[in-house]
């Protein structure tokens, strides 16, 4: 996973809410780190979907939005409260 590449902002931010915790992710570099760095699962499908799809965000072979949906995906995997501006 190469969270160093370019950025690339999605439509909107997720908000994911644990015990003692709360993360802002906004973009496919920060969910990324987040997976790399944050998360409470070593593995499981939709993280590595997840994984997969930030990666190909950051090569430029899909969209933002993408690698967000693949990442709440993730998120309610891990068991996070996943909050966005929608409501999602």
């Amino acid at each position: 996973m190469s969270c160093l590449t370019q950025d690339r902002l999605w439509s909107e931010a997720v908000i994911l809410e644990a015990p003692k915790r709360v993360l802002r992710v906004q973009s496919t570099r920060d969910a990324c780190l987040c997976l790399k760095n944050h998360w409470p699962l070593a593995d499981g499908p939709a993280k590595r979907s997840a994984v997969a799809a930030c990666d190909r965000v950051m090569d430029g072979q899909d969209e933002p939005d993408a690698a967000r949906t693949a990442f709440i995906k993730a998120a309610e995997e891990a068991k996070f409260h996943v909050h966005s501006w929608t409501g999602e």
